[in-house]
């Protein structure tokens, strides 16, 4: 079990973590928070607090997961993204749902982590059986669609810029609107567009060399509708 020290109300609050690494992919979205767990948070409630940390911390692992992919600093950063949401809770207004605001936070700290260069690996990606690569591409909507990507797949996702990177997955993994990826990206929706139509030119690229990952990648190059294409 992990600690989350959370800052609000100005003292430090600990709150104790429970395991979060082996939610299934299926687990359902969490529902908005109720009002008086903002205002206790607000207010530096250590109930409260704790409330919102295990309400969200799953779907937070899973969002800050899929972009930096396998790495041990995953926990840190689901930490880093409630303290900057503790601490900044003044700021919500409520103009969007908490989970969304939540979000924006959670691309910004794996933005931040991924252009820093810091992205620690469990195991070297060279090092991964190509065995486990070919079980994870028999079903690779499914496994795109639970936030499984295979380790040698974030390897190619590593050689593409953060910002294209992070669209790219917002818009295809998370089936987001060009409008609602710019939003939480802080882009404009012409920039957005830019960035996923130039991260799968460079995705189709690295492809080239690695053709037993085709499958696996085919969500990430096409999607029903492709409005950025």
């Amino acid at each position: 079990m992990g600690y989350f020290n959370g800052s609000a109300g100005g003292g430090t609050i600990g709150v104790a973590m429970r395991p979060i690494s082996g939610l299934s992919p299926g687990s359902q979205p969490a529902p908005e928070p109720a009002v008086q767990w903002i205002e206790g948070c607000r207010a530096g409630n250590r109930r409260d607090i704790e409330q919102l940390f295990l309400e969200y911390a799953g779907y937070i692992e899973r969002v800050i997961g899929r972009f930096v992919g396998p790495t041990a600093d995953l926990e840190d950063l689901v930490q880093t993204t409630f303290l900057q949401a503790i601490q900044t809770l003044a700021r919500f207004r409520g103009e969007a749902s908490f989970k969304t605001w939540l979000t924006s936070i959670a691309v910004h700290v794996a933005h931040h982590h991924l252009r820093a260069g810091r992205v620690r690996r469990h195991v070297p990606l060279e090092a991964v059986p190509e065995s486990v690569v070919a079980q994870q591409a028999v079903d690779s909507d499914r496994q795109i669609d639970g936030r499984r990507l295979a380790p040698r797949l974030h390897q190619l996702l590593d050689t593409i810029a953060p910002k294209k990177r992070i669209a790219l997955l917002l818009y295809v993994v998370d089936g987001l609107s060009i409008e609602e990826v710019a939003s939480l990206m802080g882009a404009t929706q012409t920039a957005t567009r830019s960035r996923i139509f130039f991260a799968r030119r460079e995705m189709r690229a690295l492809l080239g060399a690695a053709p037993d990952l085709r499958a696996l990648a085919s969500a990430l190059l096409e999607r029903a509708g492709g409005e950025a294409q």
